[in-house]
């Protein structure tokens, strides 16, 4: 399944007055093995699925911004066990997914940059859902949560850190609200001005749900437990990987990076998680010359870390 979650989103630094980004982004996941309730890995079948994301940034004042985000996704499922045919029948199938609507505003803006935002995702349409190789989970979700970010000078004046956090209150199903807690930090650093690399964790905890095995003693598609264990499994995950990033020009920038779940329960264990992609940064009629530099400090002067993505859109692992 894929998270459409915004590449800049849920950063702490927000465009100016009528500046914004828009940006395109390409997922490759393959998953080889899935997790059970205890954290054991079990090879259940094999999983790739591909994903374009669209997404829009926009600056209505100096400190607030509204985005939105557009993925499309298909997968392919081959394995022993499949869920639900004719889509986990070996050959890819795709829908559009959940779209994302969120805002944000920059509360403190010097040393620290504190930014609490608020996000609603719904799903485009009804899609399957009961699948291995689904694109989504068919389910409404309000995330409220902040970003912390901050150059490191004068210890390290071309290194930045960020570190976002989201409560997601989930649509019930069956009964069950499987609120998640959801934590990205970045470790990033400036070879150059045009080009950074990053260090990259991005975790889950959800607070309730079901633990698979156990708490699906019927495992088959007559069974409403069963149908929807996707969306009421109490999924964790960590995963971890590195990024790139390198600004073209002054608007145009082009990133990748690659993931891999290190620990998880009652999901997909990402394999491998790729996500290359562009971005443009544009200015309107309502622009205005900014009346403060993005990095107040003269050891990182020239580096706007507004262009620093915080996370790329990572795996959101489902069984």
């Amino acid at each position: 399944m894929l998270l459409a979650d915004a590449t800049g989103f849920g950063q702490a630094w927000v465009p100016l007055k009528g500046e914004g980004e828009m940006a395109v982004s390409y997922q490759n996941l393959f998953t080889r093995d899935h997790f059970n309730g205890d954290g054991s890995r079990h090879d259940y079948g094999h999983i790739r699925l591909y994903g374009v994301i669209g997404e829009l940034d926009y600056g209505v004042t100096n400190r607030f911004a509204v985005n939105l985000s557009v993925p499309y996704g298909v997968g392919k499922y081959n394995g022993p066990f499949p869920h639900q045919l004719p889509i986990d029948d070996g050959t890819y199938h795709g829908a559009l997914q959940d779209l994302h609507v969120g805002f944000r505003y920059n509360v403190l803006r010097r040393a620290i940059q504190f930014t609490p935002f608020v996000a609603v995702a719904f799903p485009s349409h009804h899609y399957e859902h009961f699948a291995h190789s689904a694109v989504g989970t068919d389910l409404w979700e309000v995330q409220m949560g902040m970003s912390l970010g901050r150059n490191l000078a004068p210890v390290l004046p071309r290194g930045y850190f960020q570190l976002r956090y989201g409560y997601s209150i989930m649509q019930r199903v069956l009964g069950i609200r499987p609120n998640r807690s959801r934590m990205e930090t970045q470790f990033g650093y400036f070879v150059t001005r045009r080009l950074s690399l990053q260090a990259i964790a991005a975790s889950q905890i959800t607070h309730s749900g079901l633990d698979f095995p156990q708490d699906f003693p019927i495992r088959t598609p007559t069974n409403i437990t069963w149908t929807h264990h996707d969306q009421i499994s109490t999924i964790n995950f960590l995963n971890m990987g590195g990024g790139i990033a390198y600004a073209i020009t002054k608007n145009w920038q082009v990133y990748s990076s690659l993931l891999t779940t290190v620990w998880g329960q009652n999901g997909h264990a990402l394999r491998t998680g790729l996500s290359a992609g562009m971005s443009w940064n544009f200015r309107t009629l309502w622009a205005h010359q900014p009346v403060e530099a993005a990095i107040g400090s003269p050891e990182t002067e020239g580096l706007d870390l507004r262009l620093s993505k915080l996370i790329p859109p990572t795996q959101q692992p489902c069984h």
